[in-house]
């Protein structure tokens, strides 16, 4: 009973430090409608009703969910109601990765340091932190940390694995590249073991299904393929060092897999599904800003766990390596860890609606239009009837 009572208190306090890390990189934007998807969406929740389901173009539940419980909250304080659903979302997700890496028999520190690596992403700040039309990525980020630790253990249990692939599935249109580490799975698990494989196959198959049968596979059709002339550090960086962090960690896992140790096999995991995601975002959706999140999440996680294993082995060279690659990091996050305006510009929405109320409360307007994060973005017109 006493460890169980230290575990609940060591996942609540993991959870409230993963919470307020996002919420002060989220704080100036936290009364705001992000420009894209804007609002539109919810005011079709609020006239249409409740939804959960849908293949619009892809099959989500996440963006629908959200907006619904949304649209069910007076017009003020939708705003805040989404950012905030979006940073517990944040929170929520990076816990998952503190206990996944706990059931690899990490420490709390270590652990710690996984969920911080999600929601401290350096490349969130641009337009996904707060931002309710993008918290697949962290799902996503989540999902593979699930099944990626469950295929390791070599005794994979069949619900989180479904719950897991579920969510991903519900979430994200990339979600069929987690069926990657259960196929790597299949080499190492023992043949009486790999039923349980199949509860995480199956949701990704089905999902990748209905995509492909309502969208196909080419993804937008217009996309950024190249760098524009002035693009800085923040766009090179993004679509380039996770994926060279995660080659050089999967390169250096790949050496010894035949002697892999459980926590190895994870990292070998993340790190493939770290350089398949940025791939497939490339190649389905060009170069944005939202792309970055998930590969370098994980690459961070997957090269956090093999400096963990490698320093029981070298110690020396271990601290240097950790040294370096900490530096790496921590130069982008602390550069870039509060959201860029494209979240932040707008009046808050709260104080718009306000303003509002007054004009259609003496008549003199009979529908307005309210201005979106990114301060230039507006709404199709409301009616003062939605007040």
């Amino acid at each position: 009973m006493r460890l169980r009572n230290s575990r609940v208190l060591a996942a609540l306090c993991a959870f409230s430090g993963f919470l307020l890390v996002v919420v002060a990189r989220g704080w100036n934007g936290l009364d705001q409608i992000p420009s894209d998807p804007g609002y539109d969406y919810i005011g079709e929740r609020a006239r249409t009703g409740f939804s959960v389901i849908e293949v619009r173009p892809y099959l989500y539940a996440d963006q629908s969910l959200i907006a619904s419980f949304a649209s069910l909250l007076p017009l003020g304080t939708r705003g805040l109601f989404l950012t905030i659903a979006s940073h517990v979302i944040w929170a929520f997700c990076a816990l998952t990765v503190f206990y996944f890496l706990r059931r690899l028999a990490f420490g709390l520190v270590e652990s710690f340091i996984g969920g911080l690596l999600l929601v401290s992403t350096p490349w969130a700040a641009q337009s996904v932190i707060g931002n309710y039309g993008n918290i697949r990525w962290p799902i996503l980020v989540a999902a593979t940390v699930v099944i990626s630790a469950e295929v390791a253990t070599r005794q994979p249990r069949a619900m989180p694995l479904a719950i897991a692939a579920v969510a991903a599935t519900l979430s994200n249109p990339l979600h069929p590249l987690l069926l990657a580490p259960l196929l790597i799975g299949m080499v190492f698990i023992s043949s009486g073991r790999r039923r349980a494989l199949s509860f995480g196959a199956m949701p990704l198959i089905i999902g990748l299904v209905i995509n492909v049968l309502n969208v196909g596979a080419g993804g937008h059709d217009e996309k950024i393929r190249s760098f524009w002339a002035g693009a800085g550090l923040f766009w090179v960086s993004g679509q380039v060092l996770p994926t060279v962090i995660a080659l050089t960690g999967l390169v250096l896992s790949l050496r010894n897999i035949r002697a892999a140790s459980e926590r190895q096999l994870f990292a070998m995991h993340v790190f493939v599904l770290a350089v398949l995601l940025a791939v497939a975002s490339y190649q389905l959706g060009g170069i944005a800003d939202r792309y970055y999140v998930a590969p370098a999440a994980l690459a961070a996680i997957g090269a956090l766990v093999w400096l963990t294993d490698f320093r029981s082995r070298s110690a020396k060279l271990g601290k240097i390596i950790a040294v370096a690659l900490a530096v790496v990091l921590t130069v982008p996050t602390t550069r870039w860890f509060f959201i860029f305006p494209y979240l932040r510009s707008a009046e808050g929405w709260s104080t718009q609606v306000a303003k509002v109320r007054e004009q259609c409360s003496t008549g003199d307007i009979s529908s307005f239009e309210l201005v979106t994060s990114s301060g230039q973005s507006k709404t199709d017109p409301i009616s003062c009837d939605d007040l």
